[in-house]
C-alpha cells in the first residue's frame, strides 16, 4: 500500500475568481477558542518573473536556436562532403579505367595476343588525345567568359573578373561529383564502371556482360541470367571462386542437360562478353543435373615456368614426368611406358611444336628408351637429330620401310621376352629399351605405310613399341582404319568438331570436351590457344584445359649436344637378331657395303656355285644368302650400281644361260680383274 495520494481539484472550480496570495501569522492577537479558522490575514501579490529567469531563459533561447543552426550546418556540410569524396572516388577511379582502356580489354576478353594489345595501346592514345583536347577547349572558354566580363560587363582586367570563369567551372564540376557521389551511395552494389546498365533493375532478365561483375552475387546472377536468356532453367547458381584465369560457378540446372549447355557455348560467350571458346562446362558424373561452369577471361597457362632441359639419360620411363599444367593448378604428369599416343589439331595448334616435342624431351632423355623420326611430308623433329636412334626418316619410301622393320621387332619381341623371362609385358632396360616411334603428319603416310602403322598398332601392346602418331583429323579415311580409340592417351588441341566423338569417344561433346572451340596460332606472336588441349587418357578424365610445356628451339639444342656426348641406348641385338635384322647393328643406318667387299663377295658366291657368270637377279639372292646381315635388302638396282661404283661396270649379255637366250649379268673373270 502506498503513502501517496493524489491531491484532487473539483472540475468545477473557477480559479479566475481565486486570489494568489499567502497566510502572514501574527502572533500578538491570539485567535478565540470558537474560531475555525488560523489567526492571520490574507496578504495578496501580483505575480512577477524573477530577472535571473528571464536572462536565463533569453541565454538559453539563443543558444538553442544557434546550436540548432550550427549542427544543421556541420550536418549539410558532412553529408555534402561525403558525397563529394564517394563521388570523387568513384571519379578518379572510371577516369583510371577510362586511360587505361579497361573496358576495351573486357570486350576483348583479356590481351592474349599481339593485335589485341596493339588495339588497347592504340585506344590509350586516343582518349588522352581527347583528354587533352577537352582541357584546351575547357582553357578557351574560361578564357572567353572572362574577356566577355571584362568587355560587356564593365569590369577591369586586374580586379576578381579573371576568377569568375574558373571559379565556376570548378562549382559546376564539384556539384557533378557531389551529385555522382550521392548516386553511388544510394546504390552501392553497382560497380562504378555501370553508371548506366540494364541489370540496374532487380525485376530485368536482360543477361549482362561478365566485366559489369564485382563480386560474386553479381556473378551468380550473370550466369544465372544468361542460361535464362538461352532457355536453360536453374534450380542454383552459385559461385566457388574468381580465380586468375576467371570465375569458377556451381550450377544445379533444373529441366535441362550439361549436353544443352555445352551446345549454346558460343551464345554464352557473347552474353558474357568473353573471348570465343571461353565457356567452360564440367559435369558432374554422379549427377546429371550438376555442373561446374567455367568463365575464362584470361590465358589459364600465362604464368607457366619455362621447362628445363633434362639431364643426359637421367630418366626412367616407368616413373611419371611433367609435360605441363592443368587450368586448376595441377601438373600435368604422365606415365609414359605402356602409352600409345594420339595427337590431333589443325595446323598452328601446336602438334610438333608442343606436345610432340615435349614427348621427345622427356624420351631422348630416358636411359631405357630410343625414339625414331618419322616423317612422310614435313620436317618432322627435326631438332633431336643426333639423339633418335636413327637420322630422320624422310618420305613415304623411307617411312614405309622403317615401319615394317618395327612390325618385324614387335613380332620378335614376343619371343625375346618370354626368353628373357619379362612377364606379361617388355621390361625396359638400358640393355633392351623400349622404344617410341614419333610418326608426324599420319594422314600423309602412304597405304602401304598406314597399313603398317595400324599392324605395328596391333602387336605393339607387349613388346615394349609405343607408337606416337599426330595428324590434323582422324577419320577412318585419313587414318586407314577406325583405330583413334585404340590409343591409351588421346590429345586434342585446336581441332575439327567431327574429330572429337572419333577420338575422344561419344558423348565427349556433351561432357565438356570442346576443342573445337579452341583457336590455333595465326603467327609466331600471335598464338592464341595453341599449345592448350583436351586429354583423355589413364586418370585423366575430366574437360579440363592442359597446357603442354613450350620448350625453344635453342634450348632442345643444347639438351640434344649434351647427349650426343654422354651417348644414347640403341636398338638390342637380341630383338634384331630374332627379327632378321642385324645389318641395322652398325648404329641405325644400314651398313654402308664398300666396292671391294661386295666384289669380293661376287666372287665368293661365283667359287662356290662353280660357275663362271651369273645373272643379276640370281646374284642378288647368292649375296643374301652368303650374308643376310649385310644384304637384307639388297635388289638388283641396288646391286648393278653397288658393281658399278666398284669398276665392275653394267651387266653384260651371257649368251644361254638358265634356260634362257641371252640374260644379263656379271662375269668372274671381270670381277676377278678388278679386285
Amino acid at each position: 500500500m502506498s503513502t501517496e495520494f493524489a491531491h484532487e481539484s473539483a472540475i468545477d472550480w473557477d480559479f479566475t475568481r481565486v486570489i494568489k496570495g499567502e497566510i502572514v501569522n501574527e502572533p500578538a492577537a491570539p485567535a478565540a477558542e470558537d474560531e475555525d479558522i488560523a489567526p492571520g490575514i490574507v496578504e495578496t501579490y501580483e505575480p512577477t518573473t524573477p530577472v535571473l529567469h528571464r536572462a536565463g531563459s533569453a541565454a538559453m533561447v539563443v543558444a538553442s536556436v544557434t546550436g540548432r543552426a550550427v549542427g544543421l550546418t556541420a550536418r549539410g556540410s558532412w553529408t555534402l562532403g561525403g558525397w563529394f569524396g564517394h563521388g570523387l572516388k568513384a571519379g578518379a577511379y572510371l577516369g583510371w579505367r577510362y586511360v587505361r582502356a579497361h573496358d576495351l580489354q573486357e570486350v576483348l576478353g583479356g590481351m592474349q595476343k599481339g593485335a589485341d594489345w596493339n588495339k588497347v595501346k592504340a585506344e590509350r592514345h586516343s582518349r588522352w588525345r581527347f583528354l587533352g583536347i577537352a582541357a584546351g577547349v575547357t582553357a578557351a572558354l574560361n578564357l572567353a567568359g572572362w574577356i566577355a566580363l571584362v568587355a560587356g560587363a564593365g569590369m577591369t582586367a586586374l580586379d576578381y573578373s579573371w576568377a569568375i570563369p574558373p571559379t565556376t567551372t570548378g562549382l559546376l564540376a564539384m556539384t557533378a561529383t557531389a551529385l555522382y557521389g550521392r548516386y553511388r551511395l544510394n546504390a552501392p552494389a553497382i560497380a562504378p564502371e555501370q553508371i548506366v546498365a540494364e541489370h540496374d533493375d532487380p525485376n530485368s532478365d536482360e543477361p549482362f556482360p561478365l566485366s559489369y561483375c564485382q563480386g560474386g552475387e553479381q556473378v551468380a546472377e550473370c550466369v544465372s541470367r544468361a542460361l535464362a536468356a538461352e532457355g536453360i532453367g536453374t534450380r542454383a547458381v552459385r559461385v566457388i571462386g574468381n580465380r586468375a584465369w576467371g570465375w569458377e560457378v556451381d550450377v544445379v540446372l533444373k529441366g535441362s542437360s550439361p549436353g544443352k549447355v555445352s551446345a549454346v557455348g558460343e551464345q554464352l560467350d557473347t552474353h558474357f562478353g568473353i573471348k570465343h571458346g571461353g565457356t567452360l562446362i564440367d559435369p558432374d558424373p554422379q549427377d546429371a543435373s550438376h555442373l561446374v561452369l567455367r568463365l575464362v577471361t584470361a590465358n589459364p597457362f600465362e604464368n607457366m615456368p619455362r621447362p628445363t632441359v633434362h639431364a643426359p639419360n637421367s630418366l626412367d620411363i616407368s616413373d611419371a614426368h611433367n609435360f605441363g599444367r592443368c587450368m586448376d593448378g595441377s601438373s600435368l604428369d604422365l606415365v609414359l611406358e605402356g602409352l600409345r599416343i594420339l595427337v590431333i589439331g589443325v595446323s598452328g595448334a601446336a602438334k610438333t611444336t608442343g606436345v610432340l616435342r615435349d614427348l621427345a624431351e622427356v624420351v631422348t632423355a630416358c636411359h631405357n628408351a630410343i625414339a625414331l623420326d618419322l616423317d612422310p611430308v614435313k620436317d618432322g623433329l627435326r631438332e633431336f637429330e643426333g639423339v633418335m636412334t636413327v637420322p630422320p626418316i624422310r618420305g613415304n619410301k623411307d617411312c614405309e620401310k622403317w615401319l615394317g622393320y618395327l612390325v618385324k621387332m614387335a613380332k620378335a619381341r614376343n619371343t625375346v621376352r618370354n626368353r628373357l623371362n619379362m612377364g606379361d609385358t617388355w621390361v625396359a632396360t638400358r640393355e633392351h629399351p623400349a622404344i617410341f616411334p614419333f610418326v608426324d603428319e599420319f594422314i600423309y603416310l602412304s597405304q602401304t605405310g598406314k597399313e603398317l602403322f595400324i599392324e605395328l598398332m596391333r602387336l605393339a601392346k607387349q613388346s615394349g613399341i609405343y607408337p606416337v602418331a599426330a595428324g590434323q583429323d582422324a577419320t577412318s579415311d585419313a587414318m586407314g582404319d577406325a583405330i583413334a580409340d585404340s590409343f591409351t592417351l588421346s590429345v586434342m588441341l585446336a581441332a575439327r568438331h567431327a574429330d572429337i566423338p572419333l577420338v575422344l569417344g561419344r558423348g565427349a561433346i556433351a561432357a565438356g570436351y570442346r576443342p573445337d572451340r579452341l583457336v590455333p596460332a595465326q603467327t609466331k606472336d600471335i598464338k592464341n590457344d595453341a599449345g592448350q588441349s583436351y586429354i583423355k587418357g589413364p586418370s585423366l578424365n575430366r574437360p579440363l584445359l592442359y597446357g603442354w610445356n613450350e620448350h625453344s628451339r635453342d634450348g632442345i639444342k643444347r639438351g640434344v649436344a649434351d647427349r650426343i656426348t654422354a651417348g644414347r641406348p640403341w636398338f638390342d641385338r637380341d630383338t634384331l637378331a630374332a627379327a632378321g635384322l642385324l645389318h641395322l647393328i652398325d648404329g641405325g643406318a644400314e651398313r654402308s657395303i664398300s666396292g671391294s667387299q661386295i666384289v669380293a663377295d661376287s666372287i665368293a658366291v661365283m667359287a662356290n656355285e662353280e660357275v663362271d657368270r651369273m645373272r643379276t637377279e640370281v646374284l642378288v639372292e647368292a649375296l643374301t644368302d652368303h650374308d643376310p646381315a649385310a644384304y637384307g635388302d639388297l635388289d638388283v638396282t641396288k646391286l648393278r650400281d653397288l658393281l658399278r661404283e666398284a669398276g665392275a661396270g653394267s651387266p653384260v649379255t651371257l649368251g644361254a644361260l638358265d634356260n634362257m637366250a641371252n640374260p644379263r649379268g656379271f662375269k668372274l673373270d671381270a670381277l676377278t680383274a678388278i679386285s
